[in-house]
């Protein structure tokens, strides 16, 4: 297999991730869609994100931050020293001492992970694939130089299983201008089951002025978990959501709650 390019649509990226993993063929695969590219290598040690055009959609700060590793404060410190010195927020955080070089490798993997999972999502992309060995690690994108080592098997179940759920999140969520308001009374903490941290984390957002897109750019958490949190809180009646005709979209009722 010296190249291959396509649809990734008519193929599916699943069984076009399947189908490199199984001849074992060591070379380099673009995603394009419009005018936003991922570039990934595949090697005997798994694979790697070489490149990405799109806006880093989970940032080193949030995953130190939700894994507990720095604090607020810790963050906001770092990212102002950053701002100074022109340095990686990774290379800061390190010589600061408030983590150690395996926290930034477990936490740029996890960035790894959401970019990839991301790739599950795209529409209208196309794919081509040149068989040879990566090109020479960049020292100004971290996460060229970290292997995803998870099976490829193990990788492609989970997206789908994400694509899937996502499709009905979208049924509802279809429009990331809607404002989300939350209202005035108590959540039921065993109603969220595995979403309840990031429940946590998002509410306070929920101002009724923030839009769905706002609201998962400023949330620690991946993309996925947010809007999947977003939308449960949605489906059990906390929440309420207006397209941009002013619309609201509610499934239960106010009155259907116990206000505490």
């Amino acid at each position: 297999m010296r190249s291959l390019k396509g649809d990734v649509d008519i193929l599916g990226l699943g069984n076009l991730l399947q189908l490199l993993s199984l001849n074992g063929t060591e070379g380099i695969l673009t995603v394009v869609q419009g005018s936003e590219k991922k570039t990934i290598h595949f090697g005997p040690q798994g694979i790697r994100l070489l490149s990405s055009s799109m806006r880093r959609i989970n940032k080193l700060g949030k995953i130190l931050l939700r894994r507990r590793t720095i604090t607020k404060e810790d963050l906001d410190a770092l990212l102002k020293e950053q701002k100074m010195l022109g340095w990686k927020l990774g290379q800061i955080a390190l010589t600061s001492g408030l983590v150690k070089k395996q926290d930034i490798e477990d936490a740029l993997r996890e960035q790894v992970e959401e970019e990839i999972f991301d790739l599950f999502m795209w529409s209208n992309a196309t794919f081509e694939f040149a068989e040879g060995r990566a090109p020479k690690e960049d020292d100004d994108n971290p996460l060229a130089g970290l292997t995803f080592g998870t099976s490829v098997t193990s990788l492609v179940l989970e997206a789908a299983r994400r694509a899937d759920e996502l499709l009905v999140i979208r049924r509802l969520l279809d429009n990331d201008q809607m404002a989300i308001e939350k209202f005035p009374f108590d959540i039921e903490a065993d109603e969220l089951g595995s979403d309840l941290e990031v429940v946590e984390s998002i509410l306070p957002l929920m101002n009724g002025r923030r839009t769905l897109e706002e609201i998962v750019d400023a949330s620690i958490y991946p993309r996925f978990a947010t809007m999947r949190a977003v939308y449960h809180l949605l489906t059990l009646g906390y929440i309420k959501a207006h397209d941009r005709k002013g619309k609201p979209i509610h499934i239960a009722q106010p009155s259907e709650r116990v206000r505490g």
